[in-house]
């Protein structure tokens, strides 16, 4: 049976709709013709176009001359010659013209003798593929086959490029391998104009525990000489029920490595490398619960011949355990750290350390204060190798101490710029008292003076580390007020601390001055939400007796809204004898400067060196269906070597990206607050760039 309407007719079944001015449906068959215009509606993907055969009872059919709208996780639009349907959701287009930008727009395109799209198995297929920007083809390809919807697929990647003063012009081509649905791999032979080929290589996995392992290779460096490499794997794995296993190695072939291959500071400026492993068990007996952990810990060292470093010791092995309990017969806290640890040098004075460090404690809480008196002793005992002459092989000490914590919390209704808060008054009082041993034949390990801070003024020991225990009959008084919001929000924070002390320093390392005088500097920080864009912190440490600050922290941060953020520091720093060793201001941001573009960039100047530690100069271009990002890094790799690099990275929303990828990481973990302004998420993108709903197809 066959029936024919005429004049804004419709067939509909489930998910598929027809309309046309002529429609003939034959029901026995599932056959539909369309002529006079037609259009197709198939789940979210539609299709309008002079002619339409169609079979309803298997999908398949042809169009001709359709445009196409497919409304997937990136909205696309395109024209062809003719298309076939293969089944449901399987089109072949002949001579198509495929792009993800608004209707009007067309900066880019795809073009293809013939594109096969199969959204059943995420997989397209393109002959003699043409990606064209701005009517410039810039890749072309005899065939393409590519993943739909973002799924994993082998094959090869966009190129990417970049300029750099240690590398010169620098050309790669990555292939994506996708080994499992558990593994895969990237490979990526790069040419350097300056230094010769290098191989990338990254294997990921996540079915043997998860982990990330890198290889880098330069077989002949033609600046440095010799075959250069990089290594690192990141592994953690749960071996059994309680019992897990962390791998974290580095290695480098040489202390320049970083200096020429990096362009992240952190890295470049580097000097040791980790090189750890460890096992850890936690379990419970009899409601008290208990962990175990087994470490091999070394490092690489990397040394700059104008900065040389002493390499630090290697722990080879350490082994941990801890135990304690809470809330003992309803009045105590018990804790029960034991430790031995192996360590390993070079040169230097070596041996085993075993430290054992029991405490008790008993913390009175209630609303408004609470009182926590706290007691231990700490044991360390020593089997050493490469000892100077008249020293122990065999020291030992043992130190009890005492520790009497104790605050009050008032709080209030306040007014802070015209909003209702509750304003905190909360006084802390710390007592330490710790009695003198003498530790000058015990080595340095791992220990040295913490930081002063306000997190240090309330421990029990000035130094870091197991090799001291600094004698201490001191009490630290602190104040702190808060702004809260009624969500607890801090608008506003005060704090003033200071330490007093009733005996002088006599255990110390060398190198560091005991102290003298009978209280510590002030400390004092301010900070908080002004307004809802303006935040700010400043943070000081006051020496009362030469009446000048030893260090100061200013910074603040301005963020309107996503991808508007100004960031501003200063820091200033003496050394233990006063000197002014570092001298610093940062500034950072990203702000758009017209429609859709934005400007990026980071200065970080040393005042007292008179040199750009960190310079990045960048502009980001989103056009919606594009994003171009041009950044240029300068880096001082070294006391006397600066690198500076150029990288370019265009992105075609739905299809890829042309250039290094290297640009947007580096904005990312270089540029506080810097936003992606094409994000997958949408509501993530900055206001002005938010598209309301997908771009419109009129029939």
């Amino acid at each position: 049976m066959e029936v024919e309407a005429r004049g804004s007719a419709e067939i509909k079944q489930d998910e598929l709709t027809i309309f046309g001015d002529v429609l003939r449906y034959n029901r026995e068959f599932g056959r539909v013709e369309a002529d006079e215009g037609a259009r197709l509606q198939s789940g979210v993907d539609r299709f309008f176009g002079p002619r339409l055969r169609y079979g309803t009872l298997d999908d398949t059919g042809t169009f001709d001359a359709p445009h196409f709208l497919l409304q997937r996780e990136d909205p696309a639009r395109g024209t062809a010659d003719s298309l076939e349907f293969l089944g449901k959701d399987k089109y072949r287009f002949k001579n198509a013209k495929f792009t993800t930008c608004e209707p009007g727009q067309d900066d880019w395109r795809l073009e293809a003798d013939e594109l096969e799209l199969d959204y059943d198995t995420e997989r397209g297929r393109a002959t003699h593929p043409r990606l064209k920007f701005f009517d410039t083809t810039v890749l072309t390809a005899p065939f393409a086959v590519f993943p739909l919807e973002h799924s994993r697929k082998s094959g090869f990647l966009s190129p990417y490029y970049g300029h750099n003063t240690q590398r010169g012009l620098e050309v790669g081509v990555p292939y994506y391998w996708n080994i499992a649905p558990e593994r895969d791999a990237t490979l990526t032979p790069i040419y350097m104009t300056r230094r010769g080929a290098m191989l990338k290589n990254e294997y990921r996995y996540i079915d043997m525990g998860r982990g990330e392992l890198k290889y880098d290779i330069v077989p002949n460096d033609a600046v440095f000489g010799g075959t250069r490499q990089g290594l690192t794997w990141q592994h953690t794995q749960t071996l059994a029920p309680n019992l897990g296993a962390v791998v974290n190695f580095n290695h480098v072939s040489d202390n320049r490595y970083f200096v020429d291959f990096s362009s992240q500071i952190t890295q470049v400026s580097t000097g040791v490398l980790p090189q750890d492993a460890y096992l850890t068990y936690s379990n419970s007996v009899m409601g008290m619960g208990y962990s175990v952990q087994a470490r091999m810990l070394r490092y690489q060292t990397l040394q700059d011949p104008l900065a040389p470093i002493t390499p630090p010791y290697a722990t080879l092995p350490q082994i941990s355990f801890s135990t304690g309990k809470n809330d003992i017969a309803g009045l105590f806290d018990a804790g029960l750290p034991v430790q031995y640890t192996r360590f390993s040098h070079p040169t230097l004075v070596e041996g085993g350390r075993i430290l054992v460090q029991p405490s008790l404690a008993a913390p009175k809480l209630a609303p408004g204060w609470f009182v926590t008196p706290k007691a231990g002793v700490r044991y360390a005992s020593y089997d050493l190798d490469r000892v100077d002459p008249g020293l122990p092989a065999s020291p030992s000490v043992s130190i009890p101490w005492f520790s009497l914590d104790s605050g009050l919390i008032f709080d209030r209704e306040a007014r802070w710029f015209g909003e209702t808060l509750t304003q905190t008054f909360e006084p802390r009082a710390y007592y330490v008292y710790v009695p003198y041993r003498n530790q000058d034949n015990l080595p340095l390990f791992d220990t040295g003076l913490n930081d002063f801070s306000f997190a240090q003024l309330f421990t029990e020991n000035r130094f870091g580390g197991g090799d001291r225990l600094g004698d201490a009959n001191q009490l630290t008084l602190a104040a702190t007020s808060r702004f809260l919001g009624p969500t607890g929000q801090e608008a506003f924070r005060a704090t003033l601390g200071q330490r007093y002390y009733f005996s002088s320093e006599r255990v110390g390392i060398p190198g560091v001055p005991l102290r003298t005088d009978n209280s510590s500097n002030y400390l004092a920080s301010v900070g908080g939400r002004l307004f809802r864009s303006l935040n700010f912190d400043a943070t000081t440490e006051y020496n009362q007796r030469a009446n000048k600050p030893e260090r100061y922290n200013i910074s603040a941060r301005y963020a309107p809204e996503i991808a508007k953020v100004i960031t501003a520091s200063y820091r200033y720093q003496t050394d233990i004898l006063g000197r002014a060793p570092l001298r610093q201001i940062d500034i950072s941001g990203q702000w758009p400067v017209g429609r859709g573009w934005y400007a990026v960039g980071r200065y970080n100047y040393s005042l007292l060196d008179k040199r750009l530690l960190e310079g990045i100069a960048g502009l980001e271009y989103n056009a919606g269906c594009w994003t171009l990002r041009l950044v240029m890094q300068s880096v001082q790799a070294t006391t006397d070597i600066t690198s500076t690099g150029f990288f370019i990275f265009l992105e075609l929303r739905g299809v890829g990206e042309l250039g290094t990828d290297e640009a947007l990481q580096l904005l990312k973990r270089d540029v506080p607050g810097y936003s992606i302004t094409n994000p997958a998420d949408p509501s993530l993108a900055p206001p002005s760039l938010r598209r309301p709903l997908p771009f419109p197809m009129v029939f």
